[in-house]
């Protein structure tokens, strides 16, 4: 599929979303776009510095799409330090864990955790924007099949603008909060394999 149809396909997903239906048919349509992600980094920075926001429809579902990618790439991360936390649970289940097992233990935890919390933060942010953008097509009339290549440019009303800059700048947080925390759980992964294996070297 093409960039643009791949556009026009998630526009108009959003266009024909029905109250109380979820956003998971839209956001996998948004993770099946092939966007060019090299420079994503320096926009998403110069955004959050100049605080100027996209406006118009395809630049939205960039910037979501921008942030869903950093997402997967801590998801990786994430489930592995699941997965050790399950391994370390066990083999300390029938005895007293080492202080090494029980500091990564709760180190692991509280990473989850922290994660899990910008998951939260992230998927409200992304249900508010769509939601708001369905309501704007409403506005124009618009529904499912009836967004064209001519409308991947329109820009929002203003009124629309104002509803999504708050979801948008907790958007720019939860990305800040991915790329500063995946060095570090990918560290604690890699920690906790190596503790994993001098427990299983003792047993």
């Amino acid at each position: 599929m093409e960039k643009e149809e791949a556009y026009l396909q998630t526009l108009n997903l959003i266009a024909g979303m029905n109250t109380g239906e979820t956003t998971s048919k839209i956001l996998q349509s948004i993770s099946e776009i092939e966007e060019d992600i090299s420079l994503k980094d320096a926009i998403l920075a110069e955004m959050a510095k100049s605080r100027i926001f996209p406006d118009a429809f395809m630049k939205i579902i960039t910037l979501l799409k921008f942030i869903q990618t950093e997402k997967e790439e801590i998801n990786g991360y994430y489930e592995s330090s699941m997965e050790k936390y399950e391994e370390i649970n066990q083999l300390t289940s029938k005895g007293r864990p080492t202080d090494d097992e029980a500091k990564i233990k709760k180190t692991l935890t509280d990473y989850i955790l922290k994660i899990e919390s910008i998951y939260e933060i992230h998927f409200k942010a992304d249900e508010s924007i769509l939601k708001e953008l369905h309501r704007h097509m409403v506005e124009l009339n618009l529904k499912s099949g009836s967004v064209s290549k001519e409308l991947l440019n329109h820009k929002i009303s203003s009124r629309s603008a104002q509803n999504i800059q708050p979801f948008i700048i907790s958007l720019l947080e939860a990305y800040s909060q991915y790329h500063k925390n995946k060095n570090i759980i990918k560290r604690l992964v890699k920690i906790a394999g190596y503790i994993i294996e001098d427990a299983q070297k003792k047993n």
